[in-house]
């Protein structure tokens, strides 16, 4: 079964959907319905979930779901396999009054329940904690007529160690015996320290020799613990000193806003339909090919200084010039989401990523003339 939230959509997952004969149910649907034991499941979101657990309260994806969505629980989860990582679950207010010094920086806050970048700090010393934590409440209000409660929840902050080292975003899934099966391997690349916007990953033949084998043996690790069958996910690594250590894992889907699309463009693999017919990408033979290309996806997103209701028009057609080869351009009118557009593209160089990822993005956005009242 498909469950899909309908802001935004894959133009994929649903011909995949349909050519596959797999139901597809909407997250605003008043049916009921009623999951087997390890099933195959999969969303476009996490907003999904509330009707899952609505109908299905005690099914297995159902409770692993909400375990792995806690980060603080998953954190404890963790703690068997990463040994000796800091993390510390207060509220909100709590947050405010936090005795500074017995945080071990640098240190990232977020909220313990949380969609993508919203409301995720990175403080690197003590000088910086009162400016991280007030941009942190003021995420927490937007957020409150952003997205639903399910998805963010501001009451709870998870307070811990910054990993050092390169972050990757997988996705996967676990078959029905429990083993690991990667469908696709994503770095991602930040402006500077401070930067946690999903604005660009990407991926390459380079990336996933380099860190495939590494990952599938800590996945196979991980579900010992886990126990999880049949089971879809995205999650966010850093690969470190101390080797691989989890940021999230996103249950019953794959990355987020269609972005999962960037496998088809680059070794043909459609993770869907991987997934529902128990199919496995053939890495070996894919990374064979004579491909040295950096294939990555580009979130466009309306800047924090301009209000949406403001603007008059998004000017596509100047951003696109701005990339060397666009292998799908992708326009987004999402209410509940500033992200207007995701552009799947390929490059030659990671100074294109690098030029792109320093974009300004209000020189493509064209604002209403605002009529002044003369008294």
């Amino acid at each position: 079964m498909l469950i899909l939230e309908n802001s935004i959509v894959s133009p994929l997952l649903i011909e995949t959907a349909l050519r596959l004969e797999i139901p597809i149910y909407y997250s605003a649907d008043q049916r009921e319905f009623y999951l087997e034991n390890h099933s195959k499941l999969l969303t476009n979101s996490e907003s999904c979930l509330p009707v899952l657990e609505k109908y299905n309260p005690k099914h297995p994806h159902t409770v692993s779901s909400k375990l792995v969505k806690n980060k603080a629980k998953f954190r404890e989860l963790l703690s068997s396999v990463n040994e000796n990582y800091y993390f510390h679950l207060v509220t909100l207010k709590e947050l405010t009054h936090v005795d500074v010094k017995t945080i071990p920086f640098p240190v990232v806050i977020k909220p313990n329940k949380g969609y993508g970048s919203i409301g995720v700090y990175f403080v690197k010393e003590e000088k910086d904690w009162d400016t991280a934590v007030n941009s942190l409440y003021a995420d927490m209000l937007l957020s409150k007529n952003t997205y639903s409660d399910t998805v963010i929840d501001g009451e709870e902050i998870l307070i811990e160690e910054w990993i050092d080292g390169e972050e990757y975003a997988i996705d996967c899934y676990f078959d029905e015996e429990g083993n690991p099966i990667i469908l696709n391997i994503l770095q991602r690349i930040f402006a500077n320290e401070k930067d946690t916007s999903d604005r660009i990953y990407f991926t390459s033949a380079n990336v996933i020799q380099e860190v495939k084998d590494e990952l599938s043996s800590y996945l196979k690790n991980l579900n010992k613990h886990l126990n999880l069958l049949n089971y879809p996910f995205h999650l966010e690594v850093r690969r470190s000193s101390k080797g691989i250590l989890p940021i999230e894992l996103n249950p019953l889907r794959f990355a987020g806003a269609g972005t999962t699309d960037i496998s088809t463009h680059a070794f043909g693999i459609n993770g869907a339909e991987c997934y529902f017919l128990n199919q496995e990408p053939q890495w070996n033979e894919i990374l064979r090919r004579d491909d040295q290309n950096i294939y990555g996806f580009f979130c466009a997103e309306i800047p924090n200084d301009i209000s949406k209701p403001l603007i008059q028009t998004i000017r596509h057609e100047k951003l696109k010039e701005e990339f060397s080869e666009i292998l799908e351009y992708r326009e987004l009118h999402a209410d509940g989401d500033r992200t207007f557009a995701v552009i799947f593209f390929k490059s030659k160089s990671m100074n294109e990523l690098e030029y792109l990822l320093n974009l300004d993005l209000s020189a493509y956005i064209e604002m209403k003339q605002v009529e002044e009242n003369v008294i």
